[in-house]
């Protein structure tokens, strides 16, 4: 697809971190990437995914990055569909207000450490998918200072305390034009898939990187809307 101009380094410095499940993270790279509300998935789905997934990538454990790539997107997808289809409590990204702290945060950044290309914030989860920039910090500094700001933020409006992120963010490494594509018709048609609005363009907390919207206009056409 032509248009925006978008350029894949490889995998040459790649930093690896584990929380709960391991991450490699290349420098100045793209990534499609979900996180959500604590207690938005029921424990038990999760363990659930997360044990069907190490049982799959052990079988994998000799075969191609690629296939091993394509394992952990299935892995998104299907953590995906219980996000979307297990409506659980909270829904604090409901709040205007709440979506404001969170969307000004991932924009206060924007073009000096990474790049949004879009972002969708729905009531329990947010979608992102952003390239990191040469000299930026590591990927998972970036979500931890986010979180943490947005947290604090947001406890205060909702006078609580405690938990407001999952710990655990999910991530996707971008492989090629046609990955990237398919990420950004998926966040961005989110809201309509999930029957809040018709076009894309009417969800408030929907942004789109400029060079985006040139190239697709308003509405974008809406391709294979579960690849991703």
């Amino acid at each position: 697809m032509n248009g925006t101009e978008f350029r894949f380094t490889g995998m040459k410095d790649k930093h690896f971190y584990k929380r709960k499940l391991p991450h490699w993270q290349p420098e100045e790279e793209t990534f499609f990437i979900t996180y959500r509300l604590a207690g938005s998935l029921p424990i038990s789905v999760i363990q659930k995914l997360k044990e069907e997934y190490l049982l799959q990538k052990d079988e994998l454990y000799n075969q191609s990055n690629e296939q091993k790539a394509i394992l952990k997107e299935d892995y998104f997808k299907r953590f995906e569909s219980q996000l979307e289809n297990n409506l659980n409590e909270p829904h604090w990204l409901k709040s205007e207000a709440l979506s404001k702290i969170v969307m000004d945060s991932l924009l206060f950044r924007n073009q000096e450490h990474y790049i949004i290309w879009a972002a969708c914030i729905m009531s329990n989860h947010v979608h992102i998918l952003i390239s990191t920039l040469p000299g930026s910090p590591l990927l998972n500094v970036i979500l931890q200072n986010h979180k943490k700001f947005t947290a604090v933020q947001s406890n205060k409006l909702l006078n609580r305390t405690g938990k407001f992120w999952e710990e655990e963010s999910f991530d996707t490494l971008i492989r090629n034009n046609d990955h990237y594509y398919n990420c950004v018709n998926y966040i961005i048609q989110n809201p309509v898939k999930a029957g809040l609005v018709k076009e894309w363009h009417a969800w408030e907390w929907t942004y789109l990187h400029p060079e985006l919207k040139k190239e697709f206009g308003t509405p974008v056409p809406n391709k294979s809307e579960d690849t991703f």
